[in-house]
């Protein structure tokens, strides 16, 4: 049975929810690390750059957003009970810049008890429509994590602005949706930021972990003292307490899921409704 993947846009972001038969998917795209000191403004409106609509929050004082919920309120989220694979193509990639990759799948393993992995190098680019089940590819399963460099020239949804994008993508039914693929796009057109963790304003090392832990399901917040605030400020690459109560609800300690067995799932393109760019 095919299920065909169907993107509405929001401003700032985009959420794709299809249903076709039993099966659904749903995309999280547009999930984008904003640059600069301070927040840009939407065109005709007041949205940061970047921003997410808010799906839930921890407490008042511990803050989080996640990208979805299932019907009975618990987050979207991987199974813990399966390693969750990446693959990379860095063909345009800065030098160095792997150990800024190896630092955030560490950083996310110790945070989540995830058994997050990279098991190739691949020449896929990253695609708009980017198909979960590549079985020619990837073989008989759902396709790993791709986590691609890219020129926004290149790339449909990358802007000059962007630093990079997180995009997971859950099947399942409404009730039991879990997350089964995704893929990070990172600029190639940012000579302006440098490898290492010296400062989250500046590295790459703060990207990297922020799009990751995207695709783990988590959204973005307004406080700044968290790594997952839409504008990076200035500080060391570290989590906020925010930052890891979000990772904790989407951690191994919420248990095993049930994963809809690989199958054809189709995905249209997206179209970007913010058009603004950020100084």
């Amino acid at each position: 049975m095919r299920s065909v993947a169907r993107f509405v846009g929001l401003v700032a972001g985009l959420l794709a929810i299809a249903v076709t038969g039993i099966l659904a998917v749903a995309a999280m795209a547009w999930m984008v690390l904003g640059t600069g000191s301070d927040p840009g403004i939407a065109e005709g409106g007041d949205v940061p750059i970047g921003a997410s609509t808010p799906l839930g929050t921890s407490s008042d004082d511990v803050a989080f957003t996640v990208w979805d919920r299932n019907d009975d309120g618990s987050p979207v989220r991987w199974d813990p009970c399966s390693s969750i694979d990446l693959v990379v193509a860095d063909a345009l990639a800065p030098e160095g810049w792997r150990q800024d990759l190896d630092s955030a799948i560490a950083t996310l393993r110790q945070a989540t008890g995830l058994d997050l992995r990279i098991i190739n190098e691949v020449d896929e680019p990253p695609s708009d429509d980017r198909s979960p089940y590549q079985p020619d590819r990837y073989g008989d399963r759902w396709a790993p994590i791709l986590v691609a460099w890219a020129m926004p020239t290149d790339d449909p949804w990358l802007r000059d602005v962007d630093r990079g994008l997180g995009i997971p993508v859950a099947v399942g039914t409404d009730d039991e949706r879990v997350y089964v693929s995704g893929h990070v796009v990172l600029n190639a057109d940012r000579p302006d930021l440098q490898v290492g963790t010296a400062d989250r304003r500046t590295s790459w090392a703060a990207t990297v972990l922020h799009e990751l832990i995207h695709v783990l399901g988590l959204g973005h917040v307004d406080d700044a003292s968290q790594l997952m605030a839409t504008f990076p400020g200035a500080g060391p690459v570290r989590l906020g307490t925010g930052d890891l109560a979000g990772l904790a609800a989407v951690s191994a300690d919420q248990g095993c899921l049930d994963v809809p067995d690989p199958q054809p799932v189709e995905i249209a393109p997206a179209s970007r409704l913010d058009s603004s760019s950020q100084p």
